[in-house]
């Protein structure tokens, strides 16, 4: 569902990267010499991962080449689809091909591991805005009016705080370790959100600049109305990514015993 990638926001913004070292089948891969690795058994581990996590964070907003990674700012999403069938806001809209920036100002606050359960829960704040911006298609009802239209996009979130769970299970691959992430929990909360949509009602200009006056006007009940979704479809996507990894980097390349 979106080009992106490594261990986010915290472990995927770590996650996001490297998980497009190697999708395809072939020998299990190595993290890079340098990235700091962790001990589970370290009594400090949770603060020994968050350091690994700041210190490889630079270079994957750059982007690694060498293993064929993707800058993560700005990420590209090729697509997210969210459908809200009922209540207030009942809508099916689609995001295409999508730059998302800000990533880059992510400040891990808590990481909270348990490899044993191979669990991990983090949380973390982003200094700048995070902003979306490409094309869309929006179709159905927005509080009372119904809205529809095809065109550019943008979306910018201030003052983003995320929090992130990571549930798998141990499984073995070519006689090693490796964890497959089952369930990847993602919430988060913006104290303001601005939408424009451009080319709505099929380029009635009078309509459009109405609908986009009404949805700011209305963010927080319209958010209140998608965020689950939202939370849903990138979580799942979230998921998958992370599993690109781990399924592929063997787990003691990932924590020490």
């Amino acid at each position: 569902m979106l080009r992106y990638t490594n261990l986010v926001f915290l472990v995927t913004i770590v996650l996001i990267g490297l998980s497009t070292v190697a999708v395809n089948s072939g020998p299990a891969q190595k993290l890079p010499k340098h990235y700091k690795k962790c001990k589970r058994s370290d009594p400090d581990l949770n603060n020994c991962l968050k350091g690994a996590i700041k210190g490889i964070l630079p270079e994957l907003v750059k982007g690694i080449p060498s293993l064929g990674v993707w800058p993560l700012d700005p990420l590209s999403i090729q697509n997210l689809q969210i459908k809200q069938g009922s209540g207030p806001v009942s809508i099916d809209l689609t995001f295409i091909n999508i730059n998302m920036t800000g990533i880059r100002s992510l400040d891990l606050k808590t990481v909270d591991a348990n490899w044993d359960k191979y669990s991990l829960d983090s949380t973390g704040d982003l200094s700048e805005p995070i902003i979306l911006e490409g094309d869309y298609k929006i179709d159905g009802k927005v509080l009372i009016l119904p809205i529809s239209g095809t065109g550019k996009c943008k979306l910018t979130l201030d003052d983003v705080t995320a929090s992130m769970g990571l549930r798998g299970k141990q499984i073995m691959k070519e006689n090693k370790i490796h964890m497959d992430v089952q369930k990847f929990d993602f919430r988060f909360n913006t104290t303001r959100l601005h939408l424009y949509f451009g080319n709505l009602f099929n380029g009635d200009k009078a309509l459009g600049d109405n609908m986009n006056t009404f949805l700011n006007q209305n963010w927080n009940d319209i958010l209140k109305e998608l965020k689950p979704a939202i939370e849903e479809a990138l979580g799942e996507a979230f998921r998958e990514i992370s599993n690109r990894v781990f399924l592929k980097v063997p787990f003691n390349q990932i924590v020490l015993d």
